[in-house]
C-alpha cells in the first residue's frame, strides 16, 4: 500500500522487505558559522506472516532504523564537546493492519502503529518517546484493474503538533513499461527497461522527532526535542540481481529541506540564529529489497490485495508519518 509503509525508504510498493543505507551531506546552518554534520542512516524492514481470517487479513509489521545527526565543532559550537553535539537515534516501529475486501473493486484498510524514537541517553520514557498513528483507508480499483488503484482516507496522530487528523490520497499505476506511485511519504515515476531494470525519478518526504538531553546552553532555551526534516528528490535506478527476487536500488539527489530544529516541551520550534536557514545538501541512498513474484492479474480480480495471497509475503502496513 502506497501510504502505509516505510514507503520513504522502500524502492517501490512491491518491496516486502529491505535493508538500506543513506548518506546525507553536511551544510551551513545559520549565519554564525554553524555547520550541520554529514548524516548517516540505516533502516531495516522485515516481513511478518499475515493471519487469514476468511476474507479478512491481519498484517503485522516490524521495522528498525538508526540515524546519526549532529553539528560540527565550529563557530559558536567550537567549544562544545563532540559527544554533546552528536547523537545516534533509534526508531522502532510496530504496526497492525486489517485488510477487508468490501466489493469487487473496493477494499477497506484500517490499522494502528506505534513509533518509539530515542537515543537512550536520558533513560526511556514510554509516554514521551512513543507516538501513535491510527488510520482508515479505502482502495478502489479503477476500471476493475488491480494495477490501477486509488487510495484515500484519514490518519489520526498522537501526540500532534498542528492537527490530530490528516487526510491522505494516493494513486498507483503499474502497467506495461510504466510504474507511477503518487502519494506520501513517497512519489515515484519509473520506466521498466526489460525484466530487470527500472529507471526514473523519486521524491521522498520524511520528518522524525526525538527527545534527547541537550548541552547546558540548549537547555537554557527550553529545548527538549530534536527534529529532522528531509525532502529528497533525485534519479533512481533499480536493478534485479540475477533472475531472483532481490533488487538493488540506488539514488543520488538533493535534499531540498535538510532541516534541523530544536523544539520545546510542547514540540514548538525554538528560533535560534545559529539553527536557521539550512541549505540544501546532496544525498546518496543504496538499498537491497525483496520483491515476491507478482500473481497474474486474472487471479487478483477477486480483490485480495496484491501481496496478500497465502504466500510468504506481507504488505508493509503501517504509517511512517510526519508529526
Amino acid at each position: 500500500m502506497l501510504l502505509f509503509a516505510w514507503g520513504a525508504s522502500a524502492q517501490t510498493m512491491e518491496d516486502r522487505a529491505h535493508v538500506g543505507v543513506t548518506f546525507a551531506g553536511g551544510t551551513a546552518i545559520g549565519a554564525h558559522g554553524t555547520e550541520l554534520d554529514a548524516r548517516k542512516q540505516l533502516d531495516l524492514r522485515l516481513p511478518l506472516p499475515p493471519v487469514f481470517m476468511g476474507r479478512t487479513v491481519l498484517v503485522p509489521s516490524l521495522g528498525y532504523e538508526t540515524r546519526w545527526i549532529g553539528l560540527e565543532q565550529r563557530g559558536p559550537m567550537a567549544n562544545v564537546s563532540e559527544e554533546s553535539l552528536g547523537r545516534r537515534f533509534h526508531r522502532f516501529q510496530l504496526g497492525l493492519t486489517l485488510v477487508r475486501p468490501l466489493a469487487p473493486r473496493w477494499m477497506l484498510v484500517t490499522g494502528v502503529s506505534s513509533n518509539t524514537r530515542t537515543d537512550f541517553r536520558d533513560g526511556f520514557d514510554f509516554a514521551l518517546d512513543t507516538s501513535w498513528a491510527g488510520f482508515v483507508m479505502a482502495t478502489y480499483q479503477v476500471g476493475g484493474d488491480p494495477d490501477v488503484r486509488l487510495t484515500f482516507g484519514l490518519v489520526g496522530l498522537y501526540p500532534f503538533t498542528t492537527t490530530p487528523v490528516v487526510p491522505m490520497v494516493g494513486f498507483v499505476y503499474r502497467k506495461g513499461a510504466y510504474i507511477i506511485e503518487v502519494g506520501l511519504p513517497r512519489t515515484s515515476f519509473l520506466l521498466k527497461v526489460g525484466d530487470g531494470l527500472e529507471l526514473g525519478l523519486s521524491g521522498m518526504f520524511d520528518q522524525q522527532m526525538f527527545r534527547t538531553p541537550l548541552p547546558d546552553e540548549g537547555r537554557t532555551t527550553g529545548a527538549r526535542y530534536v527534529r529532522e526534516t528531509a525532502l529528497r528528490v533525485g534519479p533512481m535506478v533499480n536493478t534485479r540481481l540475477g533472475g531472483g527476487n532481490l533488487w538493488l536500488s540506488s539514488s543520488l539527489g538533493l535534499d531540498l529541506l535538510n532541516d534541523y530544529a530544536l523544539l520545546d516541551k510542547n514540540r514548538d520550534r525554538i528560533d535560534l540564529d545559529n539553527l536557521s536557514d539550512t541549505k540544501p545538501a546532496p544525498y546518496l541512498r543504496v538499498s537491497l529489497g525483496w520483491r515476491p513474484p507478482r500473481r497474474p492479474v486474472s487471479t487478483q480480480r477477486s480483490f485480495v490485495a496484491p501481496g496478500l495471497a497465502p504466500s510468504p509475503m506481507s504488505p508493509s502496513g503501517t504509517p511512517s508519518l510526519m508529526e
